[in-house]
């Protein structure tokens, strides 16, 4: 849709000598990058290097020391709740089970930091939400509880309500879970659809290497809460980085039929 459109030369964010801790445990220890076009950034590494809790950081839902994380040049702790809504959406890894709501009303949630009050939707509200349902191939499924839907397909009403959210900058923690081998590659597909078509930025965490490889522009590889190689995926995504963060040997493989290297196991 056309209003995507708005924030194209405006995208930014910046993440600068960022730490975090739970308790004693330090999970992010000085994480630095700068993000200034619209771009597909892949987020990998093991269990526990903190790939979730740096999207829960940038998107404020952790507390952040004064001035390390900033959104369009603004401190993300000077951002009201709405205000932030507005300029970056979250999805997490498990989702809350909402029981008795169905997928259209779901993706309506989207829409929430544009209301005042009530959930009286307007004329724009209805078109990004009919048109995020539409793009997510859920048009034959609106009137049904998210509790009947496959795993795959609930998964897939909570990507339309986060674009219907209609953000810049779009924050995914293990987007492809629950989705057959089909609707993972669409979701690829999406992901890059919508850095090419609309100008967003799309963080996205995955665990399978080989999605990061097909779909990034850059790919941050953490190890023990830093970045410890980012880059381009042919450049942080080799055997001795692989071996190195985790503790694994792998071929990464150049195959005729394949448009991206594949990553596979030396050893099963």
């Amino acid at each position: 849709m056309d209003n995507f459109r708005r924030w194209e030369r405006e995208l930014l964010l910046r993440v600068r000598k960022l730490s975090f801790s739970y308790g004693k445990h330090k999970v992010l220890n000085n994480v630095n990058f700068t993000i200034d076009e619209p771009c597909v950034v892949s987020l990998i590494g093991p269990n526990g290097s903190g790939k979730s809790t740096l999207l829960r950081c940038l998107n404020g839902l952790l507390p952040v020391k004064n001035y390390t994380v900033f959104l369009f040049d603004k401190p993300i702790e000077k951002l009201g709740v709405k205000e932030r809504a507005k300029l970056i959406s979250y999805l997490p890894q498990n989702q809350e089970r909402l029981r008795g709501v169905n997928v259209h009303e779901l993706v309506s949630m989207g829409r929430a930091p544009y209301h005042r009050s009530g959930w009286v939707n307007n004329k724009k509200d209805i078109e990004q939400i009919n048109w995020s349902i539409d793009y997510m191939q859920l048009g034959s499924m609106i009137h049904r509880p998210l509790e009947k839907l496959s795993g795959g397909e609930r998964q897939r009403a909570w990507i339309a309500m986060v674009l219907a959210q209609d953000t810049p900058i779009i924050l995914l923690d293990e987007p492809a879970t629950y989705m057959d081998l089909k609707y993972q590659y669409e979701l690829l597909k999406t992901l890059k659809d919508f850095k090419e078509s609309f100008n967003k930025v799309i963080i996205a965490v995955f665990h399978d290497i080989n999605h990061a490889i097909k779909v990034s522009d850059q790919v941050y590889l953490l190890n023990e809460g830093s970045i410890y190689r980012a880059g381009a995926s042919e450049q942080v995504i080799t055997e001795e980085s692989v071996k190195d963060v985790y503790d694994v040997r792998v071929h990464v493989c150049d195959f005729k039929k394949c448009r991206h290297k594949v990553v596979v196991p030396a050893e099963v």
